[in-house]
């Protein structure tokens, strides 16, 4: 069985540009752990949309599988937000997400961070279903 989460994962790993930005460990699933130095740039892949769904039938039989993504971006510094979003947003079209509308891009001034959370679609080839 393949973990698409983890392939959205190692394709921002894999981006110069967040690599430089935000290192290996600033990158989470779902959320940041109570523990985490929240003072560094992190990101973290959720999935407020739920879980995979079918996007393609043939013959009763699952063809294509449909999965969306949300990418929140943190950081202290507004225009480092939006250089890690926008590197982000070139990674997942590379690796075949668009992006949706809506999201988020706010200033939280509890702690103090921008936070920028865009949501991302694909739809796998036909007959990648092992997910």
């Amino acid at each position: 069985m393949k973990d698409m989460m983890m392939q959205v994962y190692d394709a921002l790993v894999a981006n110069p540009v967040i690599a430089e930005k935000v290192t290996a460990k600033g990158i989470k699933f779902y959320e940041v752990p109570e523990s985490f130095d929240t003072a560094k740039p992190f990101i973290i892949i959720d999935t407020p949309l739920g879980p995979p769904t079918s996007a393609y039938y043939a013959a009763n039989k699952e063809l294509s599988q449909t999965f969306s993504y949300q990418i929140n971006v943190e950081t202290q510094s507004r225009i480092l937000t939006k250089e890690i979003a926008k590197a982000i947003k070139s990674a997942m079209w590379e690796f075949g997400y668009s992006q949706l509308t809506g999201g988020l891009d706010e200033y939280f001034s509890e702690t103090k961070r921008f936070v920028d959370a865009r949501r991302y679609r694909k739809n796998t080839q036909i007959h990648d279903t092992d997910y």
